[in-house]
């Protein structure tokens, strides 16, 4: 079984903090508390609070570049200790992404699609990303993105993404709905433009969705 900090999402982890921390002061020796602040999101306070106990632990060296500016470097503890995060911070996110997709191909095998099926996928993001490759296991080669704004007329994954609104619906046999957040304004876009309840997939929806079979 897994410990609760292994279940965790590996950028809420403190060793994530850490190692941002880390990289900042790296990348940018003369930056402030109040910058660093600022850059990870977090308050002045806790940022003094870790970047003081990276200075006692021997990992970042604090010298003064004048009578009110101080610089940060890392020392070669510092520099060895932000590779050991590094390869952590890479063995849980690849555990994490590992243990999403196991989860979203569980959902994705009740889906009634085969190779011919013609799939929309609405989302252009790093779920959406997970779902391409889920419908790629399972043969799937016709598969189109649409968005409600963010990368239209761009590419994703070497796909055009067309604006959410122009979806012709008689061209797809189910239409993918990859938000994990805006997943009920989509759904309400696609109602709107008269896409059949049906056809429209959702994942980790609260309720199992009514539309993984054949239409009623």
């Amino acid at each position: 079984m897994r410990s609760e900090n292994e279940q965790q999402n590996p950028l809420d982890s403190p060793e994530y903090r850490d190692l941002r921390l880390i990289n900042e002061v790296d990348e940018s020796p003369e930056v402030d508390q109040r910058q660093l602040s600022s850059k990870m999101g977090i308050a002045l306070g806790l940022t003094n609070v870790l970047l003081r106990n990276l200075v006692q632990k021997g990992y970042v060296r604090v010298s003064k570049a004048s009578w009110k500016r101080r610089l940060y470097n890392l020392t070669p503890e510092g520099l060895a200790h932000k590779l050991r995060l590094t390869t952590g911070y890479i063995s849980r996110v690849l555990d994490h992404y590992q243990n999403v997709r196991h989860t979203l191909r569980e959902q994705m095998e009740g889906l009634d699609v085969n190779e011919e099926s013609r799939i929309a996928v609405c989302g252009v993001n790093e779920f959406a990303e997970l779902v391409y490759l889920g419908l790629k296991e399972f043969g799937i080669g016709e598969i189109a993105f649409y968005s409600k704004g963010k990368g239209v007329g761009e590419r994703f994954l070497g796909v055009p993404v067309e604006d959410v609104t122009t979806i012709k619906i008689e061209d797809y046999d189910k239409v993918v709905i990859a938000e994990l957040y805006e997943s009920d304004a989509l759904n309400q876009i696609l109602l709107d433009q008269g896409v059949p309840e049906y056809k429209v997939v959702t994942f980790f929806a609260a309720k199992p969705s009514k539309n993984w079979g054949h239409e009623s």
